[in-house]
């Protein structure tokens, strides 16, 4: 296995990081649209909702940013498995 410098492995630990986040926010943003769809308006949640909606997109925002800079950042691929960037 290829040995990883410092800037690959904060790279590829941001971009698994940003997967991640990526996954869960997903199932956030997809619940939050469901209690929108079935409340009302007039609902005292929907007002927390809204704002639990657009909390979470502007982590959708930040984790594609982090995604981008380590995508532009890293200066190739490199094959490794997340054991091993965790350990390194």
């Amino acid at each position: 296995m290829q040995e990883l410098t410092d800037l690959d492995r904060s790279c590829a630990v941001a971009a698994a990081a940003a997967h991640d986040l990526n996954n869960e926010l997903t199932v956030i943003l997809s619940s939050v649209g469901a209690a929108l769809a079935i409340i009302g308006e007039k609902d005292p949640a929907h007002s927390l909702l809204l704002d639990l909606q657009a909390a979470a997109q502007r982590c959708v925002w930040k984790a594609s940013a982090l995604l981008n800079y380590s995508a532009r950042v890293s200066p190739g691929t490199v094959r490794a498995s997340l054991e091993h960037l965790i350990e390194s």
